[in-house]
């Protein structure tokens, strides 16, 4: 029996080193996926309700279970600036 790299629990994936690294690519890699998805209607919806589908499917995922990634290095939180800054 061998053990795994990593480990996913609630939705979070940790790793034996707990740097978040793979959590923080999973949330990236599926935020970025919505985002382009999105952008497809983006002319087709007002305004504001494209504000409500963002909150819907980024930031609340990028929130979700954020309170793990306390003293994670800056460079693996600044993936996850990345996508908030990315829809706007």
């Amino acid at each position: 029996m061998t053990a795994a790299e990593t480990v996913r629990d609630l939705g979070v994936t940790l790793d034996p080193q707990l740097s978040m690294k793979k959590h923080v690519d999973s949330v990236v890699r599926s935020c970025f996926y919505q985002l382009r998805q999105l952008r497809a209607m983006r002319r087709s919806v007002p305004d504001d309700a494209m504000q409500t589908l963002v909150h819907a499917f980024i930031t609340r995922r990028v929130d979700y279970c954020n309170a793990v990634l306390f003293g994670v290095v800056g460079v693996v939180l600044r993936r996850l600036q990345a996508v908030l800054h990315a829809h706007g």
